[in-house]
């Protein structure tokens, strides 16, 4: 009983073996192994092949088993033509010359050698094309239009498409990505596959005037796409903004104060100017509001015209007011004539211009107090009278004193006797500096209501004194 057991075990494991050899080399490789076409496409081929030659082959189409031979040395037939290397290379080809949807399904490939038959099977989709894709929304309104903030719940749908097609939202050209859900897809009766797509988007008033899209990608589509779109009308209250500065502003010329504001409705507008109010379509003074321009996407030009603008004008703080049927919403602007690069990069702003023309003011007025003091000899540029006049009563301007002059002003001091004996012309000793001081000593006091003239007057005078008293006999 052991020895059969032995014999029979050795046999068994070289028969699996030889099997699965056996199975291995008539295993049949398919390229490809599944393709997506479309009808009418042209000259699609399909391949099978095993790894030993064969002695012929067949191919059955997906309907209605219809089968057909294909040799490699004879023509093709019903458009099926055989392709591959030959019967030795173990290849079974076809090329369909063109596609209809009665090639839609499995085909299988037969291979047969001089033992057995070997099959191999590659899935057709012959790609139709689904309808446009349309867009519905869950709850339509009367006036097509939404109420900011409020939810949207939009479906996307394509119908009768083999395969199904792809579907993607858009908002203009920006992809949607949140608030969508898994398609769902629904067989339509041998008809093809229909599938939806479902978004809910919270609106925003920056969504109105934009078109929602839903694009459908499908092979079987010109240029593989299609789409369909929602134009989104959204009413909502003037959108607010800070604290705006309108820059570039020329003085002295007609210039308009433009901002731009988001609503829809569109506003009306009213401008406060140091309390003065101006509808718009309205003319005040040198002001004139008009009426706002539309833009694209619930856009409005808001434009104040200010004839001959003036330093005052840019000191000034313009408040604007805007409503509609939604809410009001009010604006506080500035001007400046500055561009925006120089003010936002810590250029001066009105307040500095201000102050650097005053500044201004103030040099040019000291600087011509300083020119007028200087030329009447008032105010801090006046000098006090010297100490040694002996006439404090007069009104000597600044003059300028010889070398002669100082060294006589310094006897005086040293012996003050000198003096009065040099009144008397006949007690004058015909010393240099002595007789020189004293001279010009008498020179003076008979000369003091002449003090206002000039230095080089006085210095005249007092020699010709000097002069006389000098040739008078002792």
């Amino acid at each position: 009983m052991v020895d059969k057991q032995q014999f029979f075990l050795p046999c068994f494991v070289v028969c699996a073996i030889f099997s699965a050899v056996i199975t291995a080399q008539v295993q049949v490789d398919t390229d490809p192994k599944e393709i997506v076409v479309t009808e009418n496409q042209r000259n699609v081929s399909l391949l099978c092949r095993v790894g030993r030659p064969i002695q012929f082959c067949t191919f059955t189409l997906p309907e209605k088993n219809n089968q057909v031979v294909l040799n490699p040395d004879q023509p093709g037939r019903d458009g099926m033509t055989y392709f591959g290397a030959g019967y030795q290379a173990g290849a079974c080809g076809v090329t369909i010359d063109r596609i209809t949807t009665a090639h839609n399904g499995q085909f299988k490939c037969s291979l047969f050698d001089t033992d057995r038959s070997n099959e191999g099977f590659i899935n057709v989709v012959v790609a139709v094309a689904p309808e446009q894709p349309q867009i519905q929304l869950e709850q339509p309104t009367s006036a097509s239009a939404f109420e900011v903030n409020s939810e949207m719940v939009v479906h996307c749908i394509s119908r009768y498409g083999s395969p199904a097609a792809s579907l993607y939202w858009f908002l203009d050209d920006e992809p949607i990505y949140n608030g969508i859900s898994q398609p769902e897809y629904h067989e339509e009766n041998n008809q093809g596959y229909s599938v939806y797509v479902t978004l809910r988007r919270h609106i925003l008033a920056s969504d109105s005037g934009k078109r929602l899209i839903c694009r459908a990608k499908h092979v079987a589509y010109r240029d593989e796409m299609a789409e369909t779109s929602l134009q989104i009308i959204v009413n909502y209250a003037p959108q607010a903004l800070p604290e705006t500065t309108v820059h570039g502003l020329t003085l002295g010329r007609t210039v308009d104060v433009t901002v731009q504001i988001h609503a829809n409705p569109a506003p009306r507008v009213m401008w406060v100017v140091d309390g003065m109010t101006i509808e718009q379509g309205q003319e005040h003074d040198r002001y004139a509001a008009r009426v706002p321009e539309r833009l694209d996407n619930g856009a409005f030009n808001v434009t104040l015209t200010i004839a001959g603008l003036t330093l005052e004008d840019l000191s000034k703080r313009y408040q604007l007011q805007a409503s509609n049927q939604v809410g009001v919403q009010d604006y506080v602007i500035l001007l400046s004539s500055l561009d925006a690069e120089v003010d936002e990069s810590g250029g001066v702003g009105v307040g500095g211009i201000i102050g650097i023309v005053l500044a201004a003011l103030i040099v040019l007025v000291a600087i011509a107090l300083i020119i007028m003091a200087r030329a009447t000899g008032r105010w801090c540029f006046r000098v006090p009278p010297a100490t040694g006049d002996l006439n404090p009563d007069s009104e000597a301007h600044i003059t300028p004193h010889s070398h002669e002059d100082l060294h006589d002003e310094k006897l005086q001091q040293q012996n003050p006797a000198a003096h009065y004996e040099s009144e008397d012309p006949r007690t004058q000793v015909g010393g240099d500096a002595g007789g020189d001081g004293g001279q010009q000593k008498n020179g003076k006091h008979e000369n003091g209501k002449q003090q206002q003239q000039s230095a080089g007057g006085k210095k005249q005078e007092n020699g010709k004194a000097n002069d006389s008293k000098t040739n008078t006999p002792v």
